[in-house]
């Protein structure tokens, strides 16, 4: 017991060694924006409204437990990205911890099962779901999945309702999490093989047990689908079936190099549809085809090679592309559970060699340790490029190729710190590589708007337009040109037409609403209208202080400056540590309105 304990213990604190440098770091433009410091679902608060919130879909996604998990985070957090990050590593460390106590209680060797958790915990393949703040619903699935998998081995000991309950909870917390966990009834199935052997004459019994969590699976593949589809996200028609099938070839056979020697990982991984025809894909393809051949020929033999192999493949199954969500060929984050098969296989073999072969024993021992510490120091590496969006995403560009999605990012990352040069270079390289982009000649419009080239910009917006970019951004930006060049009513018509393609565009509400605040002139002066727009744009973004200030130079304008200074006290509280520009005017801002308030008693 003692031993179990000490190796628990040592999981975690290799899951600290690794991930400690996320309490420094920053929220990346990669949907943490999305998930945190944009989500209108948050207040800083929580209440009933965020628990019965959790169950609507949201950005695509129906991930109850995952969007309640952050709007805790929220509550206790606020909008700083160390504590979300935290949280991740700690739930990683339990997901790892748990997966342990579950290869033991399989009646695993104490050495395999620490091996496998630790390669878990710490593989460099995990750091994309654990440094990332928005990949949050990959550990809390990763804890229910472990979870189930341990009350599983606690119920086939002893089959009672009680154990079975335990069971069904912890898989639907893993299914609530993440969708991708309707894998947990196939990997059940997988165990009852191996290692618990359970006979053929159960195998009826085995698969009945399993149809509620197999029920439970369906329900949430169900509102997965539905939430997809409504919102648009499933692009399942981009690319035809047989590229698709060539893709997930070459993808299981990187994931599988990946597992093994985890070097050039990177945030996003595009197509080459152009490839997906060569000999390397079609090479891939028969590679995975004839080692799958070869688990089920040695299947009597070599169950645990069976077993990890085909969870490996299994698990990957809702991610691999057959299906296809999003533009990326694969992502490290989808090797959060398949890892499992993978690592379990080689801890096994390597046992069974060391048990044939008395001799080879502590070298077995030691290159076990050594690959564990070689993995935690690529993995350390890793998790520096998570710090912020640049050195996200100039990684990114360093090891893949022809990626305008990391080129487009990093050049809206130089422009997010000012750096308009390298800007302009970036997003001047994602056109090269994809001209046809309408949404990254928009970015290269803002960055001439932020040059001040305003003229330029125009031109390259208008382009963007023409090309298909979002409409709603273009004319954002668009208004932004013409508020620039001092022409108020072309930016309020612009800023207009931004909300009639998008509604729901806080950064065309938020304008229009300060300029129908502020305007000199009072014909483009609209109070009423100001408020409806910043409130708007405040259920959008209820922490953002600019947001807050334009609301309350809304109220302002509308002689409510009582509401006016209690709003302008909100955008001060909801400010960063530090000095900024922002600061400065709020406070000017807050004065000012506490002293017509006062002068209005």
């Amino acid at each position: 017991m003692y031993g179990a304990v000490a190796a628990a213990v040592a999981i975690a604190l290799l899951v600290a060694a690794v991930y400690t440098p996320v309490v420094g770091h920053e929220f990346v433009s990669l949907d943490d924006s999305l998930y945190f410091t944009a989500n209108p679902n948050l207040d800083g608060h929580l209440g009933i409204d965020d628990w019965i919130g959790a169950f609507r879909p949201y950005a695509a996604n129906w991930s109850p437990v995952t969007s309640l998990s952050i709007a805790i985070d929220n509550a206790l957090y606020g909008i700083d990205p160390s504590g979300p990050l935290v949280t991740n590593a700690l739930l990683h460390a339990l997901a790892s911890v748990l997966l342990f106590f579950a290869l033991r209680a399989l009646g695993l060797d104490a050495a395999v099962s620490a091996f496998v958790a630790a390669a878990f915990a710490i593989h460099p393949l995990h750091v994309e779901s654990v440094a990332w703040a928005a990949s949050r619903k990959d550990v809390l699935s990763g804890v229910g999945f472990c979870a189930a998998l341990f009350a599983y081995t606690r119920y086939r000991e002893q089959p009672s309702a009680g154990r079975y309950a335990a069971l069904l909870a912890a898989a639907a917390f893993a299914l609530l999490a993440k969708p991708a966990a309707v894998t947990l009834p196939f990997a059940l199935l997988l165990f009852d093989y191996w290692p618990l052997r359970r006979p053929r004459s159960e195998a009826r019994a085995a698969l009945f047990e399993k149809l509620p969590i197999f029920a439970l699976a369906a329900f949430v593949s169900a509102m997965t689908v539905a939430s997809q589809t409504s919102a648009g996200a499933a692009e399942s028609v981009r690319l035809p079936i047989a590229y698709r099938v060539l893709n997930a070839g070459r993808a299981y056979a990187a994931y599988a190099l990946d597992a093994v020697w985890p070097s050039g990982l990177a945030v996003f991984y595009p197509y080459h549809p152009d490839e997906l025809l060569g000999a390397a894909a079609i090479a891939s393809c028969a590679t995975i085809a004839i080692a799958s051949a070869l688990a089920v020929w040695f299947a009597a033999a070599k169950p645990h090679l069976f077993v990890g192999w085909f969870w490996f493949l299994g698990t990957l199954v809702p991610m691999i592309g057959l299906v296809q969500v999003g533009s990326q060929a694969r992502a490290d984050r989808y090797m959060y559970l398949p890892l499992i098969g993978l690592a379990l296989a080689v801890a096994v073999e390597a046992s069974d060699l060391a048990l044939r072969r008395p001799a080879l024993r502590r070298a077995i021992g030691a290159a076990g340790i050594a690959a564990v510490v070689a993995l935690a120091i690529a993995a350390h590496v890793q998790v520096g490029y998570w710090r912020d969006s640049t050195a996200l995403f100039a990684h990114a560009v360093a090891v893949t190729s022809s990626n305008a999605v990391a080129h487009s990012a990093l050049g809206n990352a130089y422009r997010e710190r000012g750096d308009l040069a390298r800007a302009e270079q970036e997003i001047a390289e994602a056109l090269r590589i994809r001209p046809d982009s309408g949404d990254t000649r928009a970015d290269l419009g803002l960055v001439k708007l932020d040059q001040g080239e305003i003229g330029a910009a125009r031109a390259e917006l208008a382009r963007a337009l023409a090309s298909g970019a979002d409409a709603a951004k273009v004319h954002t930006a668009l208004g932004l040109a013409a508020e620039r060049s001092g022409d108020l009513a072309t930016a309020i018509a612009s800023y207009r037409e931004a909300l009639r393609a998008n509604p729901e565009r806080v950064e065309a509400a938020n304008n229009l609403a300060f300029l129908l605040a502020t305007a000199r002139d009072p014909a483009l002066r609209a109070p009423g209208e100001a408020i409806e727009l910043a409130q708007r744009a405040a259920r959008r973004k209820a922490l953002d202080p600019a947001v807050l200030d334009t609301l309350a130079a809304a109220y302002a304008s509308a002689g409510r400056y009582r509401e006016a200074a209690d709003t302008e006290a909100s955008a001060r509280a909801a400010l960063a540590d530090g000095a900024s520009p922002l600061r400065g005017e709020i406070e000017r801002n807050l004065a000012r309105y506490r002293s017509l308030a006062g002068s209005a008693r």
